[in-house]
């Protein structure tokens, strides 16, 4: 029964007509949710910092460009950054601010179904993430730059020829530069643009 049903959707899902026009290029610029394990500094007594792991939400941005070779691939280009400073409290009541940072640059392959009033899409990235935390003004601090990947998709919902809105894109990231637990896991929304077309 349920074999029965994917199948169905998915014919139904190959017969919705397909847009006209492809661009040649897709300019994605939106906000950006992440839910990351980070690294917490606090102070375990009146001079010494502990740290321990901890989940968190960090608002952020997303700024994406993909390349068309086709109506169906392309080549996505992707830079994100969320940001948090989150209070901890240690020893005798005292606060920590941690500055938390993430970063990432990365590219892939992206595959599209164009239909007359929107596009669902999925990608695999594949570059590099930073992560740093620090207490401010001063304290400890720490960073790392390594390998990052990333496996989502999303759906575009046309608002004419050349403007789309993302809906939604959800992203997750089996890496994590300083956290212990390795799942991210991130959700964008925005506006996309439709340059030039595809011959």
């Amino acid at each position: 029964m349920a074999k029965t049903f994917w199948l169905f959707l998915f014919g139904l899902f190959c017969s919705i007509p397909c847009s006209a026009e492809t661009p040649a290029w897709d300019f994605f610029a939106g906000y950006s949710f992440q839910r990351v394990d980070v690294r917490q500094y606090y102070k375990s007594t009146s001079i010494i910092y502990t740290f321990r792991d901890r989940y968190i939400n960090m608002d952020g941005f997303e700024l994406s460009i993909t390349e068309n070779m086709n109506r169906w691939f392309g080549g996505t280009l992707q830079f994100t950054g969320h940001f948090e400073t989150p209070v901890v409290t240690g020893f005798a009541n005292s606060k920590s601010s941690n500055r938390e940072r993430t970063f990432s640059i990365m590219y892939g392959p992206r595959f599209s179904h164009r239909m007359s009033f929107g596009m669902p899409f999925g990608q695999v990235l594949f570059g590099a993430g930073h992560t740093s935390v620090a207490v401010i003004p001063t304290g400890p601090h720490a960073s790392d730059t390594t390998f990052e990947m990333a496996v989502g998709g999303g759906f575009d919902l046309n608002l004419g020829r050349k403007v789309a809105i993302r809906a939604l894109q959800v992203q997750y990231l089996p890496t994590n530069q300083v956290g212990t637990k390795k799942d991210k896991f991130q959700a964008s929304a925005g506006i996309v643009f439709n340059l030039g077309k595809l011959h």
